[in-house]
């Protein structure tokens, strides 16, 4: 009973999680045509830079330390890993400032050309990294609905935000600001059990910390930079835009990013958590999971070719009426773009392999060549002086393969673990 009760209680951590994400990024999507049409292209794009860059930073921004807050099998010891993760978060958001201090007396830099708005980017990371240290603590004590409940109502009060602050300055600040400040609210309910624990038990000391670090730093020396790299490899795409390109052009290409990766949030990331759960299950029962990864990919494959033709059709005219006038360009960029998402779609709903067969060096592999390519193409588009959709088009193309080659690669290792089990 114990059993069934505790599957049944990760089941409904699930899908609580996944209805509050389906949920939230429901109404970003909602606000996005309101905000198209109030803020110009030109500010969205330097929108998007700022929260590329912040982006870059919030997942590392504690050492990823918030994972263990999770895992840890003793209470006091996730408590102080909490402590610890709160205050790196705050060193390294001072280490940022320091860095874009730097950056804007440093002249002919995109940070240079922004000014001062990028200092809207420390607030971003440790308002952002705060939050997600709680939701981990929540995630700890299996708090999913207050988790699902605060994400929502985030997602709802930053659009509400952006609406009205885009609109008064009709800039990236308002914008900004809106997403800098949201991940404040609910805080005081998310982290009531973490007060009410510190209150009962002794101060977390520099020595502390220390040991900490310590004790956690081949976690830290592994995650820290293989999260890095996988997060740079998408964040470079944005920075290659705006560099190469005009602020205008960065934001139909934002505009394009969302749309793309609404299937891969809403639909490859729900898929994922069932397929690693199946992986478990049928390597416990001896079965093949060679056959369940075929099964997977063929259903997977049939979506992602109809559903990424049609919206590859179809994207021009339909983005030009969901998001105003002019948009037409970004639907042009999904377009182009629907190789590679397509690919990626299918990949990302089956990359925990690398994970449940302890290769995620494989994996970040995989994340060192996009980034390579990513900038390959950078330099190439810079050095030809190739237009956007020049650009685009290598881009799509060459992350496709390398989509296709981690899918190869993911079907390899199913194929032969299936082949040593018969064999056993």
């Amino acid at each position: 009973m114990l059993k069934k009760y505790n599957k049944s209680s990760q089941l409904a951590g699930i899908l609580s999680l996944g209805l509050g994400t389906i949920v939230a990024q429901s109404i970003n999507l909602l606000v996005q045509p309101i905000l198209t049409r109030i803020v110009t292209p030109e500010e969205i794009g330097i929108y998007n830079f700022i929260i590329s860059m912040a982006n870059l930073i919030i997942p590392i921004a504690s050492l990823k330390l918030t994972m263990l807050i999770v895992i840890n099998k003793d209470d006091d010891e996730a408590e102080i890993l909490t402590d610890v993760s709160i205050i790196t978060a705050i060193v390294v958001t001072i280490l940022t400032i320091f860095f874009l201090g730097i950056m804007l007396l440093i002249d002919n830099n995109i940070f240079s050309d922004i000014g001062y708005l990028v200092f809207i980017i420390p607030l971003i990371i440790i308002t952002n990294a705060i939050r997600f240290i709680f939701i981990s603590h929540n995630n700890r004590y299996k708090k999913y609905s207050l988790i699902s409940r605060m994400d929502i109502l985030r997602e709802l009060v930053k659009g509400i935000m952006q609406i009205i602050f885009g609109g008064i300055s009709r800039g990236a600040f308002g914008l900004s600001l809106g997403y800098a400040i949201s991940p404040l609210l609910g805080l005081k309910f998310q982290s009531n059990d973490y007060i009410y624990r510190l209150k009962k038990r002794n101060k977390t000391s520099v020595k502390m910390v220390l040991k900490t670090y310590k004790k956690y730093r081949k976690h830290m020396f592994y995650m820290v930079p293989s999260q890095f790299i996988n997060t740079f490899s998408y964040t470079l795409l944005n920075f290659s835009v705006i560099s190469l390109f005009t602020a205008k052009e960065a934001g139909f290409y934002s505009i394009s990013y969302m749309v793309l990766g609404l299937p891969l949030v809403l639909i490859s990331n729900n898929v994922s958590k069932v397929y690693l759960q199946n992986l478990r299950s049928l390597t416990m029962e001896g079965k093949s999971i060679w056959k369940n990864y075929v099964i997977v990919v063929g259903v997977l494959s049939i979506l992602s070719i109809i559903g990424f033709s049609l919206l590859a059709i179809i994207a021009p005219n339909v983005t030009e009426f969901l998001f105003g006038k002019g948009y037409d360009e970004s639907g042009k960029y999904i377009t182009i773009l629907c190789f590679m998402f397509a690919i990626r779609f299918i990949a990302s709903s089956i990359m925990g392999t690398y994970v449940f067969f302890n290769k995620q060096y494989v994996d970040a592999i995989f994340q060192s060549l996009l980034v390579m390519l990513g900038l390959i193409v950078h330099f190439i588009t810079d050095f030809l002086n190739l237009n956007i959709y020049e650009y685009l088009n290598l881009i799509s193309i060459s992350y496709g393969i390398i989509y296709l080659l981690i899918l190869v690669n993911l079907g390899f290792i199913c194929k032969n673990h299936s082949s040593k089990s018969i064999s056993l």
